[in-house]
């Protein structure tokens, strides 16, 4: 009972950690260069992948069955991975994935030692975890400015519709590029100059 408290106690506070980094792992990977704003389903993703990879870590045996642990990774990271891309470049890694759990089941059947099944449970609850901290935090600009000007892109998680351009973009005779974004909520303005952000102003709607 204490150990299941303490797995519980180390995913919920790595998950609180992380959700509370998100924002300047964004914003130190965006640069001056771009604007890069997670949506709620992005922090969503990265607190379940921190506690599946807090939980995995901990239920992995030390120095035991590390051949099942990184079956059980590749089937679970392919697993999840496959049915999240299903519609896009998905499939093939979920075919790899149940071929590599069939082998897996195999192995399992097989094995003598108790910390079998653990090495794959541990290993499974990783694979899951980096694919949800993968897609977690590939967050796409809302605008990006590159040295022959810039481009801007919508939500993902609302159907393209979260965030548009409007009133097209415009290039100055310097080089420079400004343009308008349209959300729901809100309107914004940007300006881009030798491949850096030099304004971004947003209004209420």
């Amino acid at each position: 009972m204490i150990r299941v408290q303490r797995i519980a106690v180390v995913a919920i506070v790595s998950s609180a950690v992380v959700v509370v980094a998100f924002p300047a792992y964004l914003a130190t990977r965006a640069g001056d260069s771009k604007i890069v704003e997670p949506q709620q389903f992005d922090f969503v993703l990265v607190a379940l992948g921190a506690a599946a990879l807090a939980v995995g870590v901990q239920i992995l045996p030390r120095r035991r069955n590390a051949y099942v642990a990184v079956l059980a990774v590749l089937t679970g990271a392919g697993l999840l991975f496959g049915v999240m891309g299903a519609f896009s470049i998905g499939a093939p890694f979920f075919v790899a994935a149940v071929v590599i759990l069939l082998f897996l089941y195999r192995v399992l059947r097989r094995s003598t030692d108790p910390s079998s099944r653990p090495a794959a449970v541990g290993g499974a609850l990783v694979g899951y975890a980096l694919v949800l901290l993968y897609i977690g935090s590939a967050v796409p600009p809302v605008v990006e400015c590159l040295p022959n000007g810039g481009g801007t892109s919508s939500g993902r998680w609302s159907g393209g519709r979260a965030v548009t351009v409007g009133g097209g973009m415009r290039m100055g005779p310097d080089g420079s590029m400004t343009g308008t974004i349209e959300a729901p909520t809100w309107t914004a303005s940007f300006r881009c100059e030798g491949g850096r952000i030099v304004q971004f102003e947003r209004v209420p709607r």
